[in-house]
């Protein structure tokens, strides 16, 4: 078997979750420029730091059952036991519940103390209001993953990366019309976790309608599901706090202002990040599926294939930012473009380095070694924790920016050598030096040596002559990149693919 109906299979899928990653990107970015400009910096940033408080718990509540239902959900249908299909997503989704209660209530009683730490007293009604919404959240993601394990990415894309997002940036403008208040601001935000929820509760049961009825041992499934998603729980809160501790860690070590400048500095990584998810997400229940029918060979090429993807996707997005650093700063008003430049930077060049290495963590976790994960996720936290704390109080925001970078390359170095040593399969494909090479010359060389001839403002246009430059290598090596593979997003040919699939 080849590789090439499921890179085909693939294409389709990460098309529109790329969609849905764009969208998503945007409004993600859009969020932080308007509570910027419409809040003062001081709210903005003991918002952003309850946010980061926010997201750090509802992974915590998550218990890494995302993970453990894209495991388990596609082995069980591809090996046509659908009556543990359908009981593995409530022995998934009780426990996630009911742990997003706990932590609600916890965080409603901690958060005069939390207030304390972040950002003085008007912080405690924002805390409490989000709060309330923990459970939603953490049942919103549960579900969406549900339907994800089911190989569609339709319910992903339109609740969480169009609806949800849009809602929130919509909810924070019509909500700073009338008040400048935290507790406004938080409700904007959260609000969308309740509609969204209802919404994939709906499209979940359809989907699940599909599975023919038949016997499964629930207690069996329970010890099966959750020794292999307990590691993975903690190694999730471990990633999440990764990510955000460092603006919760800034507004505690140092300031809400400079959380708020962290915050706007690191935005860009967002929308980096949601390109990798839209192949990663896509991948997920192939790999899964792949591993289960022990088609080595095809899982090797669809890994080595989506670090190519990953990397044309995201590279240009984090060049583009380290090097019109100053242009992208200003877009947040004039009290955040001068200090996070240098965090922009290292930033930027540290997600090349992340990228580049390619899915391992998810070839890790759909091979069953959740425990890896754990070290690894563990490892890197605990560097940057460390880091954090020796390097806030004397660099700032750019100590920030250092132990996360340090953080990430520990991580996705551990990684790379144990897919190597357990798998033999390397992220190194046909087209991956290609796509280096490219992102490089158009998205860097090519606009900073305009930047250096000509001034700042002329970055633009460098990027602008990048871009076309760009799109015109991928098109003339969309052979060697793998690209052809979305030749199944056209109505013709998709119809062909299907005939060759069955063939």
């Amino acid at each position: 078997m080849t590789a090439e109906p499921h890179l085909s299979r693939l294409a389709r899928g990460g098309a529109l979750n790329l969609a849905g990653a764009v969208s998503a990107g945007v409004m993600g970015f859009a969020l932080v420029f308007a509570v910027a400009h419409a809040y003062p910096q001081k709210i903005a940033g003991t918002f952003f730091a309850a946010n980061s408080l926010f997201i750090i718990l509802n992974a915590v509540a998550g218990l890494g059952s995302d993970v453990g239902l894209l495991r388990w959900v596609p082995r069980q249908i591809a090996l046509d036991d659908h009556g543990s299909a359908r009981r593995t997503v409530p022995v998934a989704l009780v426990p996630v519940v009911a742990v997003a209660c706990v932590a609600s209530l916890a965080l409603i009683l901690s958060a005069p103390a939390l207030a304390d730490a972040l950002g003085g007293g008007r912080i405690v009604p924002m805390l409490r209001v989000l709060a309330v919404f923990l459970p939603v959240a953490a049942a919103h993601d549960a579900v969406l993953a549900a339907t994800r394990a089911h190989g569609t990415m339709r319910p992903t894309v339109a609740i969480e990366k169009i609806f949800r997002q849009v809602a929130q940036v919509g909810g924070v403008l019509v909500a700073s019309l009338f008040t400048t208040d935290p507790v406004g601001l938080a409700l904007a935000w959260a609000l969308p976790y309740l509609v969204g929820l209802v919404v994939a509760v709906v499209w979940y049961r359809r989907i699940a309608a599909r599975l023919r009825r038949g016997p499964a041992d629930t207690r069996a499934l329970a010890r099966q599901f959750w020794r292999y998603t307990a590691p993975r729980a903690v190694a999730q809160i471990c990633q999440t706090a990764l990510q955000r501790a460092d603006i919760v860690l800034i507004a505690a070590l140092a300031s809400p202002r400079d959380a708020a400048i962290y915050t706007a500095a690191t935005r860009f990584m967002v929308i980096g990040q949601l390109g990798t998810q839209a192949v990663q997400q896509a991948m997920q229940p192939t790999v899964s599926r792949l591993i289960a029918l022990e088609d080595r060979e095809a899982t090797a090429r669809v890994f080595a294939g989506c670090t190519t993807w990953t990397v044309a996707l995201t590279w240009p997005v984090h060049l583009s930012v380290a090097a019109a650093a100053p242009i992208y700063l200003s877009l947040f008003g004039s009290g955040y473009s001068g200090a996070g430049q240098s965090a922009t930077v290292i930033l930027a060049l540290a997600m090349l380095l992340a990228t580049a290495t390619g899915p391992v963590d998810v070839l890790l976790l759909m091979a069953g070694r959740s425990g890896l994960s754990l070290v690894n996720s563990a490892a890197a936290l605990v560097v940057d924790l460390a880091l954090n704390a020796l390097l806030i109080p004397w660099l700032g925001i750019t100590g920030a920016a250092i132990a996360w970078a340090a953080a990430l390359a520990v991580r996705n170095l551990l990684m790379l050598a144990q897919v190597s040593r357990l798998f033999g399969m390397t992220p190194a494909g046909a087209g991956l030096g290609l796509a280096v090479s490219s992102a490089l010359v158009c998205f860097g060389v090519l606009p900073m040596s305009v930047r250096l001839a000509f001034g700042t403002p002329a970055t633009l246009v460098g990027l602008v002559l990048g871009a076309g430059c760009y799109a015109g290598l991928l098109w003339a090596q969309r052979d060697r990149l793998a690209l052809t593979a979305f030749a199944a997003l056209i109505p013709g040919r998709r119809r062909h693919q299907g005939v060759a699939d069955n063939a």
